[in-house]
């Protein structure tokens, strides 16, 4: 039951990809940075319903969260990502090393 829930959610979550990637071809350029974005927030919800999300995940869901439903400028939003980039490979490297070294 719970892998049928979560397959409807990815199947949407791929439809959502298809859409936006055919609608880029018609607007700016600054919508693929937030789609993309978008997406991730979209996709850390998913984790986060079925259980799979864990404390790094959600403190990136919450900064995503604040960025897609506020007003951030184009440079504003680079320069979060540019931080949040930085926290991933972070966090990257101490799961990795721990997974090396159990």
């Amino acid at each position: 039951m719970k892998n049928n829930a979560l397959r409807q959610e990815m199947f949407h979550l791929v439809g959502y990809l298809l859409t936006s990637a055919h609608g880029l071809y018609e607007e700016p350029p600054g919508y693929g940075p937030f789609r993309l974005l978008d997406t991730t927030g979209r996709l850390l919800a998913i984790l986060e319903a079925h259980a799979l999300s864990d404390p790094f995940l959600d403190e990136l869901k919450t900064w995503i969260d604040q960025e897609r439903f506020g007003s951030s400028s184009d440079q504003q939003l680079r320069e979060g990502l540019n931080r949040q980039i930085l926290k991933y490979t972070q966090e990257l490297k101490r799961r990795t090393e721990k997974e090396a070294n159990p």
